[in-house]
């Protein structure tokens, strides 16, 4: 028997954040709920890829960093909403959900899919943890400004891809995304 699930993704953006008399703004023009269902086989195992299914944009008085990471109740482990069995794990890893951000000047510091983590240990898409040196264009580039302006660096465009396998509980399971815009400091 075809097993079948349904995943459900929200996505929660912190924006708006004044630090230090400094403005950052993360807007979503595109993409705050999707859903992954899996009805072959093949899908459980290779993966579902819902291509540029978020996009955002960032505006900043300062230098700035942008990181993701995973928040759910128990951290890293998908929140199960509905279970139709008891059979399989119902301790699903984040890891199984993976995205890749893109800009149009080639920004992210990740340029390929990578697997979530939780908020605790989030992947930087700009910048880092440190006070990184001042990028203004290509990878890393971190330099104040607005999408008006900055079309090539303050523009992102994220694709998901979700491979449960088949070893997991079959359910609607749920997390949500926090991109996370910082001042680099």
């Amino acid at each position: 028997m075809l097993r079948k699930a349904g995943v459900i993704l929200f996505l929660f953006t912190v924006s708006n954040l004044p630090t230090f008399g400094q403005t950052l703004d993360i807007v979503i023009t595109k993409g705050t709920d999707l859903n992954f269902t899996f009805n072959t086989i093949r899908q459980y195992v290779n993966g579902v890829i819902t291509p540029n299914a978020t996009e955002f944009q960032v505006t900043s008085s300062s230098e700035w960093d942008l990181y993701v990471g995973t928040q759910t109740i128990t951290p890293g482990e998908w929140d199960i909403m509905t279970s139709y069995s008891s059979a399989g794990d119902s301790q699903v890893p984040v890891s199984i959900l993976e995205i890749r951000a893109a800009s149009p000047g080639g920004t992210s510091q990740q340029t390929s899919f990578f697997p979530l983590q939780d908020i605790s240990n989030p992947v930087y898409l700009i910048g880092s943890a440190a006070d990184d040196v001042s990028v203004s264009s290509g990878v890393g580039a971190n330099q104040p400004g607005d999408p008006s302006s900055n079309a090539f660096t303050h523009r992102f465009r994220i694709d998901y891809k979700l491979t449960p396998g088949v070893d997991y509980q079959p359910g609607v399971y749920g997390l949500t995304i926090v991109f996370t815009l910082a001042e680099d400091l």
